[in-house]
């Protein structure tokens, strides 16, 4: 499996964290899953090849992924089947605060699922579809959605919920609200309808990838140390909140992890 990250042009930086890539031969191919913890992004996904299928734990029916789609918010881990086909994958990741703004979506229906990108009833979607299918290469593909997004470069962050993610912490919420100058319930509000999900579990969320990049990075500290170096009240606390987004605890994290992966952070099963 080939993970890879490319940075979108300068004007675009404020919108996109950046183009994903993920190629996989049918020789590497297994019948074992792969998981995809949540990271507080959104994604536009785009398969060359035949999709991967989705199953989101919280959904009666699973509906057959289409060849593109967007991810919205999700509250735990989903797993991913690949198909036993060559797998080539083309993605865009959006900052969380970016999507409302473009899209005119609400997002909260997006939380749980992946819906195809139709379904967003954007302009010209579909002819971006077709472009993408059709590019020769990566930088063709990372052009036209550049292109496709160029009316919405000069969109004002003020207006956003960019500022909040940099200024609201998950234990000191009121305080700082009061400095932002907006209502706790304003608030929830404006991110369940332009996030998807609550700001308490979007902050939770980031505080589990900040402990999934410690572990990557083979920090050599406990798992006490890292509860309290992320505000934990206690270990156990940690491993609870852990297993919840992720399915594991720490050590089986550790010895599922995909060390070529990103978007598929497990190989599970």
């Amino acid at each position: 499996m080939v993970f890879e990250k490319h940075l979108p042009s300068h004007p675009y930086q404020h919108l996109i964290a950046y183009f994903w890539t993920l190629r996989l031969s049918k020789s590497d191919s297994d019948a074992v899953p792969y998981r995809f913890v949540p990271d507080g992004y959104v994604d536009w996904v785009f398969h060359l090849g035949n999709p991967w299928q989705c199953n989101f734990p919280d959904n009666v029916t699973n509906p057959r992924t289409g060849r593109f789609h967007v991810f919205g918010q999700i509250k735990k881990h989903v797993d991913l089947w690949l198909p036993k086909s060559d797998l080539d994958v083309f993605g865009v990741k959006f900052y969380p605060w970016t999507a409302y703004s473009i899209w005119k979506t609400d997002m909260h229906h997006l939380t749980n699922s992946c819906v195809d990108l139709t379904d967003l009833g954007l302009n010209e979607i579909q002819t971006l579809q077709e472009k993408i299918y059709l590019s020769k290469g990566l930088e063709e593909r990372v052009n036209h959605v550049e292109k496709y997004l160029s009316p919405f470069v000069n969109n004002s962050e003020t207006t956003s919920l960019q500022p909040f993610f940099s200024n609201v912490s998950l234990h000191n919420t009121s305080v700082n609200l009061g400095r932002l100058g907006i209502g706790v319930r304003r608030l929830e509000q404006r991110f369940k309808r332009e996030v998807g999900i609550s700001p308490k579990l979007f902050l939770r969320t980031q505080r589990i990838n900040n402990i999934i990049g410690d572990l990557r990075r083979g920090n050599h500290e406990s798992l006490t140390q890292l509860a309290f170096k992320h505000r934990y009240y206690d270990q156990s606390h940690c491993i609870r909140d852990f297993k919840q987004f992720t399915g594991l605890n720490p050590l089986q994290f550790l010895k599922s992890i995909n060390p070529n992966g990103d978007i598929l952070n497990l190989r599970v099963g």
